[in-house]
């Protein structure tokens, strides 16, 4: 069976709250479940970065629930199509932001842990550009909350 994944980037809506995070965090996981994809979301207060792969057909519905989504505009894909492996296998949806809610902060510890395994899994891994922007939008998230 082939293996797709996406990376994206997009701006979230004005008025995006903790609390419509956990809605996105929650829906994402039980709908990616469904599928069989898994995946991880950053959000660094104005915009999404998602990675997220598994069987063509799963990702596809996905994707197409993901593009008519109101909680964010302005999509702008970095990566669609076949991969040789999936890196999230555990993951129906991780997030990096620990703010507002134990759920988010759970995520956000999860994600801390595996991006330290990813870097050393990806430094490789020119299949899979969406991979390396997605640990260069994290290390400048990382940048933003040291810095502020």
């Amino acid at each position: 069976m082939t293996q797709h994944a996406v990376a994206y980037l997009s701006t979230a809506v004005a008025g995006l709250t903790p609390a419509d995070l956990d809605r996105l965090l929650v829906d994402a996981r039980a709908h990616n479940r469904m599928e069989g994809v898994t995946g991880v979301l950053l959000h660094d207060g104005r915009r999404f970065f998602q990675y997220f792969e598994g069987p063509e057909a799963g990702v596809a519905r996905i994707y197409e629930r993901i593009r008519a989504s109101r909680m964010h505009v302005a999509l702008e894909e970095l990566q669609h199509g076949p991969v040789e492996r999936l890196y999230f296998s555990q993951w129906h949806m991780g997030c990096s932001r620990a703010e507002g809610s134990v759920l988010q902060a759970l995520s956000s510890r999860q994600w801390r842990q595996e991006a330290r395994y990813l870097r050393e899994d990806v430094a490789d891994a020119g299949e899979a550009p969406g991979l390396h922007e997605l640990l260069a939008f994290w290390e400048r998230q990382q940048a933003q909350e040291t810095a502020g």
